[in-house]
């Protein structure tokens, strides 16, 4: 009982900090300094997707993103079932173990790391993801465990293992696990469904040890308890980011509205070690585009500010952008997100007409951008007037009711609405 009050008074933190955080009724400036924090599921840790694996379909090796796995037991297959009304990975029958093997790669040689996966209990133990003998993240008689490495200050390696407090419930429901090292911290997590259920906080600035350790398997010694259902579902691995001094930290990064568009401004440290900025863009604050990569400039000094101006062409009124410093030893770090929301000006506009067709009288919605008089007409398909009305508005949201007053014949006409020197028009019918 207590455990379960942590957890949702955790919760509930979790989200009221993200809502202030974002306070998107004052988004005209924003600004954000120093690193992305780790998450659940939904809390975005900033960081870009190293692979992913979806399972909508055979063969079940083929990722939706990164390096595909190079084979997977034989009676493996995507199956209805997974989460979402989807598909996920089944063992099949006669019910072998999973064991998906995706190949070792560089890809994967990361400092810090985040992984999250889909999963339903059908069995006792086995292993999510495994690399070798350096990371295994899994479950013993059901209790999540957790294996991994870290290399200290003084340069040996530490193993930290665990059997956490958390059973997984054997039912037929897909929760997600996660599990994120943060070199930045030293900190180790694991969540399910966006709740935290274990930590072990180390030294910061204190990488994983798991680089050339082999392959990375899914589904070791999980066989789905000889069901041919889906046990998993929506693999993601991501990189939760480098070591890197403190001085060469993103000092500052400012979004302002310009317009229609967002001026981006940013200053940086230690520019001598920076290769590039990648400028990123997002307008729901999770799937990011790379929208510019700017040049460092070791000339530039620490007071002076690289600038870029942003048009973008959706139609959203909030936008998130992100920079990622590229370094010249191939590191690379992703700093925290900022949102804004662009001041823009609404036009003349007709919303809605209801009902269409009418008979005798229909009621139009439009929008004025300001106070003033404004002129509705139906034209017919020889460009006549046939019916006309005017009168003062507000600006704003209106409606109005138009009554056919002339005995239209039935037909197609255009519904103009006139403002000052502006028109809009919408296609309407009578019955």
């Amino acid at each position: 009982m207590l455990m379960a009050v942590g957890a949702l008074s955790l919760a509930l933190t979790l989200i009221v900090s993200w809502l202030v955080y974002l306070n998107l009724t004052n988004l005209s400036k924003t600004r954000a300094t120093g690193n992305g924090e780790a998450g659940g599921n939904k809390l975005n840790n900033n960081s870009e997707i190293i692979s992913e694996f979806t399972w909508e379909k055979d063969p079940v090796t083929h990722s939706t993103l990164g390096p595909d796995a190079t084979s997977v037991g034989k009676s493996a297959h995507a199956a209805p079932g997974g989460r979402s009304s989807t598909r996920g990975l089944a063992a099949g029958k006669p019910g072998k173990d999973i064991n998906l093997t995706i190949p070792s790669s560089t890809l994967f040689d990361q400092d810090g790391i985040d992984v999250s996966i889909d999963y339903r209990r059908n069995e006792s133990s086995g292993n999510f993801i495994t690399r070798g003998n350096t990371f295994n993240f899994g479950m013993n008689k059901g209790f999540i465990t957790i294996l991994y490495k870290v290399e200290n200050s003084k340069g040996t390696i530490e193993t930290v293992s665990a059997t956490t407090t958390y059973e997984i419930p054997v039912d037929e429901i897909f929760r997600n696990y996660r599990f994120i090292y943060t070199p930045a911290t030293g900190k180790g997590e694991i969540f399910v469904n966006n709740i935290i259920v274990w930590s072990n906080s180390g030294s910061p600035q204190t990488a994983m040890s798991w680089k050339n350790a082999g392959n990375i398997i899914i589904g070791k010694e999980m066989d789905g308890g000889g069901k041919d259902i889906p046990v998993f579902d929506n693999l993601v691995i991501r990189s939760s980011g480098s070591l890197l001094p403190v001085a060469e930290s993103l000092v500052n990064f400012m979004l302002e509205s310009n317009g229609h568009g967002v001026r981006l401004h940013w200053t940086s440290a230690a520019n001598n070690r920076v290769d590039n900025f990648a400028l990123q863009r997002s307008i729901n604050g999770i799937d990011f585009a790379t929208i510019a990569t700017i040049k460092a400039d070791p000339k530039v000094s620490d007071d002076n500010e690289y600038v870029y101006n942003d048009q973008p062409s959706s139609s959203s009124e909030i936008f998130y952008y992100r920079l990622r410093q590229n370094f010249t030893d191939g590191k690379f770090i992703v700093h925290a997100l900022s949102a804004i929301k662009l001041e823009t000006e609404k036009n003349l506009s007709i919303e809605r007409v209801n009902p269409m067709p009418f008979q005798k009288s229909f009621d139009i919605s439009y929008f004025t951008p300001a106070s003033g008089r404004v002129w509705i007409q139906l034209v017919d398909t020889k460009g006549k007037i046939r019916s006309s009305e005017t009168f003062e508005v507000p600006q704003g949201k209106n409606v109005h009711v138009f009554r056919d007053h002339s005995n239209l014949e039935s037909g197609t006409y255009t519904l103009n609405l006139v403002f000052g020197d502006r028109k809009v028009s919408a296609p309407i019918t009578k019955s």
